[in-house]
């Protein structure tokens, strides 16, 4: 299979890979333009040049995809000195890491007025939406998008059990009468995102309560966005659903911006100052 088919079914399966591009190379190097796919997980395709300088571009590419950040890296054929890697043959490489991140998770919890609205905006955004609800006729509600997974249950109980949440998984909760079900037994768990849709009054309640109950330190509660959105003074189901969105895009811009910045920096002022001989 070619390097870009993989890239193809990897993108399909939602899974994160990077791509190494040799951008610059001078003396005695194994390749002077090449292109080496590195997934998150399983083994590289193609290659560019073997020996230690790939294996440490690998190495490199591994430690991008966890940050979710590209980067470059210098490596210079020698024993010796800055960005040597070992080897003798005396070249050097210049090679950027792209990487492709796996689409955010946007998990649902609820799929009531609000949630439906929220999914069909959130998919065109490139989230991975799955929403949850134990009541089968909602989850099959003709507004929803047909893409969406859905997954059911008997209660929220049974459903959060079965549901891939992961510290990159980001949770709506918008249920009919089983907030509390839900939100006492997700705020233990290390989210990218934890929103509650309620009112200001009904969020201090919740708050309060975890925090006698024990239920949450202080620094989860903080991380818990209730009221949910940016305020736009919202009203209807499709608004709120914006202002969600909103605050969900704000948040993972927000938190990426000083890394991000940093990068790209970094990037192009390597670029510019390159030592490699």
């Amino acid at each position: 299979m070619s390097l870009f088919a993989v890239a193809g079914q990897l993108e399909k399966e939602n899974r994160a890979f990077a791509l190494l591009h040799i951008i610059e190379c001078r003396g005695s190097s194994p390749r002077h333009s090449a292109t080496m796919l590195v997934p998150e997980e399983g083994m590289p395709t193609g290659t560019i040049g073997g020996g230690m300088i790939e294996r440490l571009a690998i190495d490199q590419a591994k430690a991008a995809l966890a940050e979710e950040r590209s980067r470059l890296f210098h490596g210079k054929l020698a024993r010796q000195g800055p960005d040597a890697v070992g080897s003798d043959c005396g070249g050097a490489m210049t090679i950027y890491i792209a990487v492709y991140p796996r689409r955010p998770a946007l998990f649902l919890l609820g799929a009531g007025h609000v949630n439906r609205a929220l999914a069909q905006i959130a998919m065109p955004l490139g989230y991975e939406v799955t929403i949850a609800d134990p009541w089968e006729g909602n989850l099959y509600h003709p507004a929803l998008p047909q893409a969406c997974k859905r997954v059911g249950g008997k209660n929220y109980s049974e459903i959060l059990a079965r549901l891939p949440l992961t510290a990159n998984s980001s949770v709506i909760i918008a249920t009919n009468h089983q907030d509390w079900e839900v939100l006492e037994q997700v705020m233990r768990l290390p989210l990218r995102y934890l929103g509650l849709l309620a009112s200001r009054r009904k969020a201090h309640y919740f708050r309060d309560r975890l925090q006698k109950e024990r239920l949450a330190t202080t620094d989860r509660l903080a991380r818990l966005h209730a009221p949910i959105g940016l305020d736009i003074a919202a009203e209807t189901p499709e608004e709120i659903a914006v202002s969600i969105l909103a605050a969900l895009v704000q948040h993972h811009r927000q938190n990426k911006s000083d890394g991000e910045t940093t990068a790209d920096r970094m990037i192009v002022e390597a670029a510019g100052t390159a030592t490699v001989e």
